[in-house]
């Protein structure tokens, strides 16, 4: 956006006004632009003193809106409570320092946002106390603000905020504004609930969902798709479903045959009467064992390289034991609570969007592609994400698509809704992963080599964000935590084998960390078993990194490892990784019964640099702790004749309350610099409880979910 461009839509009224500014970053170092009036993020002050944050990311639970609503308002002094949200629309400022994209996932939104929006606040408090004073006739320094309200220091008399809007239009922005230390912060690094706003919109069911989404003259779409990947419709008969009442089109999109009908209801039951015939192609034959098969066999060759240094082969040569394990993860549906939908009206080259997409930019280029429309003629609107954990970041934009084909043309609003069955069956999964470790330890037990294969799909490879994330024959999420593990050992040979299908896969909450996590902290424990080490000292003593050593020092005291009690059958096991810029150590309490396991206390300590909102990120850590138990106790999708087995929450099972173990986080804020928290939480607890189960049954699980029967 063009200086001039800024200035012609940026809000100057009496009415409102309208502030925001770009915050240069490193990843922003090669633009040469003249940029300092380009916004990034906004408030809008109204004149009745109502005032609006409007948020480029988007709301699916983690909490983003309520942590960059306290950066601005811990430098606008405004009343917290009353402050408003409003979705933005798609614009280049609001951008993420991922690219030339609006996108909310990686755990970065507050890494991403907070200095810009804690900079904003900061602008806007310095031009409406320069305004006051001007009224006032007196020095910038002699009047203040709290509560939305500016103050006469001498006169005590007072202007509301709204009460200067006309009076901003004529002050210059501040082109870096001061911000406070975060250590002197009232609101940030402070513990707060959600926003009550947003708190009491959603206990009340106020909040618009995507599900939720109420217009003149909307109708509803079920979409009938092939069990089989891959599968095409070869021809269809629809003349039973034509004679329902309240049915009003049947059409065929890419993927497969929607009905539009006035009801949801109608419209689902509706698929039951289509008879489709399908040409269900070759991965028809394909099961879960026969990819196994195949990732092993892929195993027998050489891999592309993601580690290579020393000399591995000597060190295998000279060692005094070698520890090899085979782990297996399937692959995971994310099962977000509100299902996948998507909302579009295309009538007479204009376009109205409801999307629960990630990433606004891409579903907005999406529609400019289906639609034909242009940019101009597109509103966007972006509603609360009842969940997402990824899956709304499709990179395929399966349920994005699915909504523009089916509105195309059609000239009155169309919500697309999937069931949970879709959701379940139609992939965008966690990919299947097989990894083989090797280790060499020495007569010391020390480790002197590491060497691992890992086979799985492609979560980059063919993407927009292929350049990002698929390199030398090597996906990111292979070797993301394995490669780059933090541990001093000399001799490394990690390899990485791409395979292919039709099912479609994704980043899923933490994403390649999902995998290396176990892979590199179980195997790390077995070393400390065979070198009859204490698992936490053994890790201290490979690592180099202050902060690993700190939070293991803090969970041991949370946990009194050292003192920890010796019950028959039960174990206590540790982990700790680094994901998304911050670092999270573990330790689970497992108590094992004969054919099964309970979680009873995960001790959980994490350094994100700074903590901007405290609880929150103890929230967060609940939440990742509880959303990865599910992957061990008993979450997998497997393949029948092409074909996902699981359905709904009956047979692909999620964690019950009565999995939840007491978890008790320590935060520590290190003063590093500041990481994500949305993810962080999840992989620790994915190696803390094979560990555990380890130190209680002498077993170690490698293949998930963990089945002991």
């Amino acid at each position: 956006m063009e200086r001039r461009d800024f200035l012609k839509t940026t809000s100057l009224t009496a009415s409102a006004f309208v502030i925001g500014f770009y915050i240069p970053s490193k990843s922003r170092a090669e633009d040469t632009k003249e940029v300092a009036l380009q916004p990034n993020a906004f408030v809008e002050i109204n004149s009745d003193n109502t005032i609006n944050f409007i948020m480029g990311q988007v709301e699916m639970g983690q909490g983003t809106y309520t942590t960059l609503a306290m950066c601005i308002a811990e430098e606008l002094n405004v009343n917290w409570e009353e402050i408003n949200f409003k979705a933005a629309t798609v614009a280049p400022v609001y951008n993420h320092f991922y690219g030339p994209l609006m996108i909310t996932g990686g755990s970065s939104s507050i890494v991403a946002k907070q200095l810009e929006m804690r900079k904003i606040g900061s602008a806007l408090n310095i031009m409406i106390k320069e305004a006051a004073s001007k009224k006032w006739k007196v020095r910038a320094y002699d009047v203040e603000t709290k509560d939305s309200k500016v103050t006469n220091k001498r006169t005590k008399e007072e202007f509301t905020f709204g009460q200067l809007v006309s009076d901003l239009a004529s002050i210059k922005v501040p082109k870096d504004p001061k911000i406070k230390n975060l250590n002197d912060c009232t609101i940030v690094g402070k513990p707060h609930s959600r926003h009550p706003k947003e708190a009491w919109a959603k206990v009340t069911g106020n909040a618009d969902f995507g599900l939720d989404i109420r217009v003149d003259g909307l109708k509803y779409a079920a979409v009938l798709h092939p069990t089989v990947f891959g599968a095409k419709v070869k021809s269809f008969d629809a003349s039973n479903v034509e004679k329902r009442k309240g049915v009003i089109k049947v059409k065929q999109i890419p993927t497969g045959i929607a009905v539009i009908a006035d009801s949801w209801y109608v419209a689902k039951e509706a698929l039951n009467d289509l008879k489709v015939e399908w040409d269900l192609g070759e991965f028809s034959k394909v099961n879960t064992k026969s990819m196994d098969e195949e990732y092993s066999s892929l195993m027998e060759k050489d891999g592309a390289s993601m580690r290579k240094d020393g000399d591995s082969a000597k060190a295998f040569k000279e060692a005094k034991k070698v520890i090899e394990l085979n782990y297996n993860f399937p692959f995971l549906a994310h099962a977000p609570m509100e299902p996948l939908s998507f909302a579009a009206h295309h009538k007479k080259g204009k376009a109205t969007l409801w999307s629960t997409a990630q990433s606004q930019t891409l579903a907005f280029a999406a529609a400019l592609k289906v639609l034909g429309v242009e940019a101009s003629n597109i509103t966007y609107n972006t509603p609360y994400l009842g969940g997402a954990f990824g899956r709304r970041g499709a990179i395929n934009l399966d349920f994005v698509l699915e909504g523009l084909f089916v509105a195309k043309d059609e000239g009155y609003p169309i919500l697309t809704l999937w069931t949970r069955e879709d959701d379940i069956k139609l992939g965008s999964y966690r990919p299947k992963y097989k990894n083989k470790v090797k280790l060499a330890l020495d007569e010391h037990g020390d480790i002197t080599a590491f060497d691992a294969k890992v086979v799985s799909q492609s979560i980059f490879k063919g993407s927009p964000f292929e350049g990002f994330g698929f390199k030398d024959g090597v996906d990111g999420a292979q070797k993301e935590g394995l490669a780059s593990h933090p541990y001093s050992i000399e001799n490394h040979d990690m390899q990485a084998y791409i395979t292919s299908s039709p099912i479609p896969v994704l980043w899923w909450r933490s994403v390649g960390h999902t995998q290396s996590a176990q892979t590199v902290e179980c195997s790390i424990d077995q070393a400390a078993y065979y070198a009859k080490k204490d698992p936490i000292e053994y890790r201290k003593s490979m690592l180099t990194n202050q902060r690993f050593i700190d939070l293991l020092d803090d969970v041991a005291k949370k946990s009194n490892w050292k003192n920890r009690k010796k019950e028959k059958n039960v174990g206590y096991g540790v982990a700790i990784v680094e994901s998304f810029g911050s670092i999270c150590a573990q330790v689970a309490k497992v108590r094992v019964s004969k054919d099964s396991y309970k979680v009873e206390k995960v001790w959980c300590s994490v350094d994100c640099g700074f903590a901007f909102n405290p609880q929150n990120v103890e929230n967060q850590m609940v939440g990742g702790i509880n959303f990865g138990l599910a992957t061990l106790l008993s979450s997998e999708i497997t393949i029948k004749d092409g074909a996902t087995i699981q359905s709904n929450f009956y047979d692909y099972t999620v964690t019950r309350i009565s999995d939840v173990p007491d978890i008790e986080v320590s935060i520590i804020n290190s003063g590093e610099k500041i990481g994500g928290i949305g993810e962080p939480g999840t992989p620790p607890i994915l190696a803390a409880v094979p560990n555990a189960i380890f130190d209680a049954t002498g077993k170690l699980y490698t293949s998930m979910p963990i089945k002991m029967g």
